[in-house]
C-alpha cells in the first residue's frame, strides 16, 4: 500500500520529458524558511563534534534536500520573514500573534540558552544557503506568507509552470490551483484541490472564509463564537460546494439562513460580521498587503540569477562547524541536490 502511494506521488511529480526545453522557472519550489527552520530545530537532536546542538542547520538542509529530491524542481526559493513583517496585521488586529511562543523540544540531555542557540543557528544557516544555487528572500516589513503569495499569484512565472509551496502552515492551502500545490513536510503529503476538500471539507478557494470562521490559535485569531470546523460544514453547506464564494456572498447567504432558521449560530455570525471580516482580511493571501515598493523588491529578487554552487565553501562551513558527520555523505547530498539546480543559475 505504501509503495503504491509513493509510486502515485512520483507519477504526479514527474518532470517534463528531457527533450522539451526547460527553463529556471518551469518548476519552482518555494520554501517557508522560518517554518522549516523552527520545525527542524525543535525535532532534530543532531550534535556537532563539540557536542553542541546543530539540528536547526542540519535538519533544515536535510528537510529541503528531501523536498528537492521528491519534487525535482528547476528552481528553489527560500523566503524568511522580514523585520517588522507582522506590523501591518497587528495594526489591524493588535492581538495578532500575541503571546506566541515557539515550541522547542530539544531531543538531548544538554542544556543551553535556547533563544541564543536558536538565533545563532539561524544566522549561520544563511551562510550555508548563500553558497548553494538557491534564491533567498528576506524583506523588511513583509511576512514570508505575503511574499510567497505574491510570487505565486502576481509575479509573472511562465503560464505552464508549476509552483510547489513547502510549509506546514495551513494558510497556504488557500493558494492551491491547477498549477500551484502545497507540500507538507510534516505529513509528507502533496496537496491538490481535492486533497484540501477531502481533509477539510472545503475547496482551496473557500478556505479563507472557513479559516476566518474557525479561527487560528497559533496566530491568536479567535474566529466566530461557538463555531468548530464540523459545525461550520454542517451549518454552511454551500461553503463545501466547488464554486467560489465571496465574503459578501457568504454574509448574504448567512443572513437568509438567519431569517429562515432558529439555529442560534446564524444570528451569531451575522452579529459578528465585522470581526469575521477582520479575521478574513488578516488570514487571506489573495489580496496582497504588500505595498508597491516591497513588490518591486520581491520582483527584483526573483529576477536575479541564483548563485552558483560552491562545493569548497560548503565543505568548509561543515568543517568549521564540526558538522561533517551531521549530514550523511555530504558529497552525495550536494550531488543529488545542489548540482541539479546549478544548471539553471545562468
Amino acid at each position: 500500500m505504501i509503495k503504491n502511494k509513493y509510486a502515485a506521488l512520483l507519477s504526479q511529480l514527474k518532470l517534463r520529458e528531457e527533450d522539451e526545453s526547460i527553463n529556471r522557472d518551469d518548476r519552482v519550489l518555494i520554501i517557508d524558511g522560518l517554518n522549516t527552520f523552527i520545525r527542524s530545530y525543535s525535532v532534530s537532536p543532531a550534535l556537532n563534534a563539540n557536542g553542541e546542538h546543530v539540528g536547526g542547520i542540519s535538519g533544515f538542509l536535510l528537510s529541503i534536500g528531501h523536498a528537492i529530491k521528491t519534487i525535482n524542481p528547476t528552481r528553489v526559493v527560500i523566503v524568511f520573514d522580514g523585520k517588522g513583517g507582522s506590523d501591518k496585521r497587528r495594526k489591524l488586529f493588535p492581538d495578532y500573534k500575541a503571546h506566541r511562543k515557539i515550541s522547542i523540544r530539544l531531543n538531548r540531555a544538554e542544556t543551553c540558552d535556547k533563544e541564543d542557540n536558536q538565533l545563532q543557528q539561524l544566522i549561520r544557516l544563511i551562510d550555508y544557503l548563500e553558497v548553494l544555487p538557491l534564491t533567498v528572500i528576506t524583506l523588511d516589513n513583509a511576512e514570508a506568507d505575503d511574499i510567497i503569495a505574491y510570487v505565486t499569484n502576481e509575479y509573472f512565472l511562465p503560464k505552464d509552470s508549476h509552483t510547489f509551496i513547502m510549509s506546514s502552515d495551513k494558510d497556504f492551502l488557500q493558494l492551491i490551483q491547477n498549477n500551484i500545490h502545497v507540500w507538507s513536510p510534516t505529513k509528507k503529503k502533496l496537496y491538490y484541490a481535492d486533497d484540501v476538500f477531502s481533509e477539510y471539507g472545503v475547496y482551496p478557494w473557500n478556505f479563507s472564509i472557513f479559516r476566518a470562521l474557525a479561527g487560528d490559535s497559533s496566530d491568536n485569531i479567535p474566529g466566530a463564537r461557538g463555531l468548530a470546523p464540523k459545525t461550520i460544514l454542517k451549518r454552511f453547506p454551500r461553503l463545501s460546494e466547488p464554486e467560489l464564494m465571496s465574503l459578501d456572498d457568504f454574509f448574504t447567504y448567512t443572513q437568509s439562513l438567519a431569517k429562515d432558521s432558529k439555529v442560534k449560530v446564524y444570528k451569531t455570525v451575522v452579529e459578528d460580521e465585522e470581526n469575521i471580516r477582520l479575521y478574513y482580511t488578516i488570514m487571506q493571501l489573495h489580496e496582497s498587503l504588500l505595498n508597491a515598493s516591497i513588490k518591486l523588491k520581491a520582483t527584483s529578487a526573483m529576477e536575479k540569477s541564483s548563485p552558483k554552487l560552491s562545493k569548497i565553501k560548503f565543505h568548509q562551513l561543515l568543517i568549521e562547524d564540526g558538522m561533517s558527520s551531521s549530514i550523511k555523505n555530504p558529497e552525495m547530498w550536494i550531488r543529488d541536490i545542489a548540482t541539479k539546480l546549478n544548471q539553471f543559475t545562468d
